[in-house]
């Protein structure tokens, strides 16, 4: 029995990972290749872009970051930063670098407010038609928003797009090279997949791309998100995501809460359910946590992320794409049953007195982790010996966390990184 119990537990594990492997290598091509053959026969317009990032205490990175949305080679650009109330070097930083430049917008909040309130009073006076936003510790490739613009004006049905994200600190040890195997993964594989079908699940924080009129009426409720009736720092790209992709199911059920707010009587869109794709051209790079301790708080954060968003996201998601749905909520399943399934199988084992089948247990969890990860390296890209490492302690470490962050959830406490909040 407990050799079935394994086998079963290693082919449902196997399975679930290989899947978006293989569909993503058959079926992903980059929006932005689509787009930049078809646009030679239509004329360019070119529309305004505005670019925010919101900082807090960044004074190390800021000036590397904001240099980076200046050097776009898209022209027709505006940027906002806003200052969330620093109380480092950070508002000096802007001033002395950026203050005279006209195409850089600088607001200095007096008070902290939070980074989905700074971005908020960003949008108030953006006059892009389409915005990006970026985290403050990360940088774009110079041709960045070009590549997202081509995606937009080719395709009116695209609401968002998803840059592509790898690790800019990766050097600094063998944690954040782990984070780099994992970054690779996750956008090459995970979004490739859920691209493939317009239904990217989370447009993450380093090269979040949008439509205006995607989001421009929900921003009320995306700046004073709620969730067991307290304010929710977390699930930032998540939500905002949940709102292209079901705006045409939940968005006058916005409208109608907020029908006084700036954001809804200042201009009027239709309730779309719109497009969101992911881009591998359209490159970013993000600082993530050098030291475990912050990895695991990364992660926390996260999963309280994937939490919130069952209920906002997860209600309308399964009328998306038959396999991209199929995909999201067998995650969901995965994500929680796995760990106790897991559990269960050692439980077993130990209490019968199987500790060699315990053992052959372990390594073989710890096998199918390597193993996955060896496969996703070896197909995308060549440098691939520390993801081994971090397969082993996916497999050893990580699936836990999901309880601890179920228990604390109403602990906002903040890290920053890079993320896929």
């Amino acid at each position: 029995m407990e050799n079935s119990l394994i086998a079963t537990v290693a082919i449902v594990a196997v399975t679930f990972s290989l899947f978006p492997y293989f569909i993503s290598l058959l079926g992903y091509v980059d929006p932005y290749l689509v787009s930049i053959k078809e646009l030679k026969s239509k004329n360019r317009k070119f529309p305004l872009v505005t670019l925010i990032v919101a900082v807090k205490n960044e004074e190390n990175f800021i000036s590397e970051c904001v240099n980076s949305m200046i050097n776009q080679t898209y022209e027709n650009k505006e940027i906002i930063v806003v200052n969330d109330g620093s109380d480092d070097g950070t508002k000096d930083i802007l001033n002395q670098n950026f203050a005279d430049n006209p195409s850089v917008k600088i607001m200095h909040l007096e008070k902290n407010v939070g980074k989905k309130r700074a971005i908020a009073e960003a949008l108030r006076v953006a006059n892009g038609e389409f915005f990006a936003f970026t985290d403050s510790d990360s940088i774009w490739k110079e041709n960045a928003i070009e590549c997202v613009m081509a995606i937009f004006e080719n395709d009116s049905t695209v609401g968002a797009i998803s840059g592509h994200c790898n690790v800019q600190n990766a050097d600094d040890n063998t944690l954040t090279r782990m984070q780099d195997s994992w970054y690779e993964k996750q956008y090459r594989v995970r979004k490739g997949f859920e691209s493939i079908f317009g239904s990217v699940s989370c447009v993450s924080g380093p090269l979040a791309c949008y439509r205006r009129s995607a989001i421009y009426n929900y921003i009320p409720a995306w700046e004073n998100d709620t969730f067991l009736g307290s304010d929710f720092k977390f699930a930032t790209d998540r939500v905002m995501t949940g709102f292209v992709l079901g705006g045409g199911i939940i968005g006058s059920g916005i409208k109608e809460n907020h029908k006084d707010n700036h954001f809804v009587t200042s201009e009027d869109h239709p309730c779309n359910n719109w497009k969101v794709v992911y881009s591998r051209s359209a490159r970013a790079w993000t600082r993530v946590p050098d030291t475990l301790s912050t990895v695991l708080k990364q992660k926390i954060r996260w999963n309280k992320s994937f939490i919130r968003n069952l209920f906002h996201t997860g209600k309308f998601y399964w009328r998306s794409s038959f396999f991209s749905a199929l995909y999201y909520y067998f995650h969901v399943l995965y994500v929680f049953a796995l760990p106790s399934s897991i559990l269960a199988a050692a439980g077993f084992l130990i209490y019968n007195g199987q500790y060699e089948n315990f053992g052959l247990f372990i390594a073989a969890l710890i096998g199918i982790s390597v193993s996955i990860s060896y496969l996703s390296h070896a197909i995308f890209r060549s440098e691939w010996f520390h993801n081994p490492t971090s397969g082993a302690v996916l497999a050893l470490v990580t699936p836990w966390l999901i309880f601890y962050s179920i228990l604390t959830i109403r602990n906002k406490t903040w890290i920053r990184d890079g993320g896929n909040g």
